[in-house]
């Protein structure tokens, strides 16, 4: 039987014309579909994947930026705010 999941769950890259042919009458207009949507789907987790990781390097800056700021003489509250807020749009870029 044709299937269009890998042994992980994912989405098969290597599906042919062949494969598909073979499906009944009723899949074949539906399959095509789903295989984007699916593909749609993978790449928009991949994305909030890499924005996760984005973020929690985001916190990372921000206690380094506290530790340092603990050493240091104190900056005012809304100094220390403007460091974080700085290091946030530097790692995510301007947009992001």
């Amino acid at each position: 039987m044709f299937n269009i999941m890998d042994q992980v769950g994912r989405l098969r890259r290597d599906i042919t014309a062949e494969e598909l042919a073979t499906l009944p009458e009723a899949e074949k207009e539906i399959v095509p579909r789903y295989i984007a949507a699916a593909l749609d789907a993978e790449e928009a987790s991949d994305l909030v994947r890499e924005k996760e990781r984005a973020l929690r390097q985001c916190y990372g800056n921000e206690d380094e930026i506290i530790r340092a700021s603990q050493g240091a003489d104190k900056p005012s509250h809304i100094d220390a705010l403007k460091a974080v807020i700085a290091a946030n749009r530097h790692k995510l870029g301007a947009a992001g």
